[in-house]
C-alpha cells in the first residue's frame, strides 16, 4: 500500500510542477498584436506565418506542457485522486 501512496504523491507533485511551468510558459509569451484586432490579422513579427526565436521555443514548450498536464490530469483521475 505504501507503494501505491508513494507513486501517487509523486504524480501530484509532477502535476503541481507542470501546472506552475505551463503558467509561466504562457506568461512569457510576448504578445505578437494586443487588443481585439491580434485574432484578424498577422504580425509584423512573424515570418510567413512562423514565429522566430524565442516566441517559437516558448510556444513549442507550452504545447507539449499542455499536453503532458491533460495526460496527467486524465492519468490521476484514474489512479483514484
Amino acid at each position: 500500500m505504501d507503494g501505491e501512496l508513494f507513486l501517487k504523491t509523486v504524480g501530484l507533485i509532477a502535476y503541481i510542477l507542470v501546472a506552475i511551468l505551463l503558467v509561466v510558459s504562457i506568461l512569457l509569451q510576448s504578445a505578437r498584436v494586443p487588443g481585439f484586432t491580434g485574432s484578424f490579422g498577422s504580425s509584423s513579427e512573424t515570418f510567413f506565418g512562423r514565429r522566430r526565436g524565442l516566441d517559437e521555443g516558448l510556444a513549442r514548450a507550452t504545447a507539449i506542457l499542455a499536453f503532458v498536464f491533460f495526460a496527467l490530469s486524465l492519468l490521476l483521475s484514474r489512479v483514484g485522486f
